[in-house]
């Protein structure tokens, strides 16, 4: 009998891997969740109009598991060399990709720069099972950074649409020290980031551009950016934005 030895899981496949186990988790929380309210209901109703929009709320709980794609099946970025998709999936959010309004099951991918360089900006088209086309933008993407991306629009999708195709229509990258560190020390504090001139002369006129930070991924392909006037040698600006929901994360600074 012969056996073969498997090899080792890549960085990507781990998290693919642990991102699937929570989704799990998650998903058996709701139907349990649903469940204890069906038996309530029989118990304090019995059988009738209640016990069926009880099974029904348990129809809506199994339904939204299928809002998410296997990652196995995911489409290749087309027309990029370096974006990688590791997820797509169906959100119901305030979307920061459009101006911070509501939406219910917009389409929503996550991206990772696999490149070296840091990405100033890309576009994306994806065409779903049911011909809708959905508009994507993600801005400011380090090295190896992730961004959880979405719908421009805010097009209700049904659950049960897939994504058949993803094509990045521009994208641009540069080389260079996004963060200053020959002048400019990082340093971050709960959700504040603290930004100091380590330079023998003041820096005027720095541009800092930053995202929402949500467990080590940004929320959204929006970046944000602020304008410090004049920062004096050995002074620091601490950079704190109440408006986001996770934390702040500054990606690059330039004048």
């Amino acid at each position: 009998m012969s056996s073969k030895n498997k090899k080792p899981l890549n960085r990507r496949q781990k998290r693919m891997r642990m991102k699937r186990i929570r989704r799990t988790i998650i998903a058996l929380v709701i139907i349990v969740a649903a469940l204890v309210v069906v038996l309530f209901l029989q118990f304090r109703f019995g059988t009738g109009d209640d016990n069926d929009k009880a099974e029904d709320s348990l129809s809506v709980a199994e339904d939204s598991l299928s809002v998410e794609e296997e990652t196995e099946g995911l489409p290749e970025i087309e027309g990029s060399g370096s974006l990688e998709l590791s997820s797509v999936y169906t959100s119901s959010i305030l979307n920061p990709d459009c101006g911070g309004e509501y939406a219910e099951e917009i389409a929503s991918l996550e991206v990772t720069n696999s490149s070296d360089s840091y990405l100033i900006s890309a576009t994306l088209i994806a065409t779903m099972s049911d011909g809708t086309e959905v508009n994507f933008a993600v801005y400011d993407l380090p090295a190896g950074a992730t961004a959880e991306i979405f719908d421009t629009e805010n097009q209700t999708l049904d659950s049960s649409v897939t994504c058949t195709s993803l094509v990045c229509t521009s994208e641009e990258y540069i080389d260079e020290d996004v963060l200053l560190s020959d002048s400019i020390e990082m340093t971050v504090s709960g959700s504040d980031a603290i930004i100091t001139n380590t330079g023998d002369s003041a820096l005027t006129s720095l541009t800092v551009v930053y995202h929402c930070d949500m467990a080590g991924q940004y929320f959204g392909g929006t970046s944000y950016t602020i304008t410090i006037d004049s920062l004096t040698a050995g002074g620091s600006y601490t950079l704190s934005d109440s408006t986001l929901m996770g934390e702040v994360a500054v990606v690059r600074i330039y004048q």
